[in-house]
Order: C-alpha cells, then structure tokens, then sequence
C-alpha cells in the first residue's frame, strides 16, 4: 500500500520493527571539513572489505549482503526513512548513502587507469544513475600527492563526461574520501570508464567508489547529539538490497565515535 496520507505514516510507525543501531569508531579526518568513510571502521556492523581491484572484470556492485552494509531489511512493500538520530563526541556531519559499486588498486603512478568491464549500477538503480556521486576512497594510506585527477564516466543518458578533481589531497589517511565534482550541467553517473593521474604520488594505492546519497543529519556540538524526523527528513525512499553506511565530515582532526539510530517504515 501506498502512503497517501499522514495517518499511513503514523500507521507504519506505530508497527515499525525495521531499526537499525549503529556504533562506528571512524578514523580521524586529515583536515577539518574532510570526509572519512565509515566502510573501513570497526564496530556495529563490522567493517567491510576492500573493494575488488579495477581490473577485476566483476563484483564491483554492493547490496545489503556485502561484507560492512548495515543490517538491512527489505521492505515486504517500500521501506522510507523515517527517523535518524546520532550523536559523538566530535562535531560532524553524517551522510548516509547507499553504496552501489566500488573498486581498488588504482596507484600513483602518473598514468590512466582503465577500469575493466565496469559493468552497470546495481538492478536497484532504476534511473541509470540520476543523483549517484563519485569519490576517492582510501582503502590504504598514501604518500605525497599533487596535481589533478579525472574520471572519466559514463552520465544516466550513456553520455560520456570527465569530473576532476583539481589538486588531490596529499597524503590521504586511510578511510578519506574526495568526493569528485561531476561536469558542469551533470545528472548523475552510470559508470566509470577509467581515472587519469595528472601527476606521480610518492606511495600508495586507491579506490573508485559510486554512491547515491539518502540523508543529512548535522551533529554542530560535540557530545550532543541530534534527531530528524519523518517531515524534516523528507521520507526519502530506500530502494530493496540497499547497501547502507555513513561518510562522515569532520569538525576536528580526530577519531570519532559516532552512534546512530536509523528507523524505517515499510508500506
């Protein structure tokens, strides 16, 4: 059934059995106003894994089965978000996404970093793309870095279009995402076709990794937390198999213990 008024709303919370209680020990940022990924950190759930490598040919996409996706129950109909809380003892903000596809073992050398058979988004993405981010993901630290970097992808209509980055972090800390300006008038993105070093970095390696985001919840002070509901949220749709975790932007450069509470309705 459909919701078409506020008393299904009510009605579905007055039920709802689907929450999810999360408990992440995030690393800490390299700069104020930086992003961490919480797909590496240990808690509740587990931390996941590093994603295939880009030459892997397969097993890019992510679903609620994958290794580090919070603990996610389909809707029996449509399950909406209709609550999140969270709290730490560092200032932040909260992102929550939903991971559709990710690869690894992009190096530093100065070159083009062609992705193999990157295949489609998840059967969940319906709209080839529309509002889906590309980021940088640190599965491993790295060394001095300078210059550009451009993806080259693939935009919802099979349109072929470039986003940089116009000067990389320099040594990223493992868990950091960038995420990638689109190009200018971009929807969205289907794929990525390869990734262009501008420059050498001195060591280590990285990751591509395509999100579509859901929801925002700022934390402005530090050990106290904060809660949106249903109308302050915006009753986003969360589609079947999501593969649900956070990216976090730090107010301070250290570790952060971040616990939420995220409540869904199914109707």
């Amino acid at each position: 059934m459909a919701i078409t008024t506020l008393d299904d709303i009510l009605a579905a919370l007055a039920i709802s059995a689907n929450r999810m209680q999360i408990l992440k020990n995030i690393t800490a940022c390299k700069a104020i106003g930086s992003f961490e990924s919480s797909w590496l950190a240990v808690g509740i759930p587990g931390a996941g894994g590093v994603a295939p490598v880009y030459t892997a040919g397969s097993g890019y996409t992510c679903s609620k089965s994958t290794t580090g996706a919070f603990p996610y129950v389909n809707g029996a109909v449509q399950n909406w978000l209709a609550k999140m809380a969270a709290i730490s003892p560092i200032a932040g903000s909260l992102l929550l996404v939903d991971r559709l596809w990710s690869c690894s073992g992009m190096g530093y050398a100065n070159q083009t970093w062609t992705v193999t058979t990157p295949g489609s988004l998840p059967a969940r993405i319906t709209d080839n793309g529309v509002g889906c981010q590309i980021w940088v993901e640190q599965f491993v630290a790295a060394g001095a870095a300078s210059g550009t970097l451009t993806v080259n992808y693939k935009n919802p209509a099979d349109g072929a279009e470039a986003g940089i980055i116009p000067a990389v972090v320099s040594a990223p800390l493992i868990g950091q995402v960038q995420l990638v300006p689109l190009q200018a008038g971009a929807t969205g993105v289907r794929s990525i076709v390869s990734v262009v070093n501008s420059a050498t970095w001195t060591s280590g390696t990285w990751g591509m990794t395509i999100v579509k985001p859901i929801a925002l919840i700022a934390l402005p002070l530090a050990g106290i937390g904060n809660s949106l509901d249903w109308a302050t949220l915006g009753l986003p749709q969360i589609p079947a198999d999501a593969c649900l975790q956070f990216l976090w932007m730090g107010g301070a450069t250290t570790a952060a213990q971040v616990i939420a509470d995220v409540q869904l309705i199914d109707k």
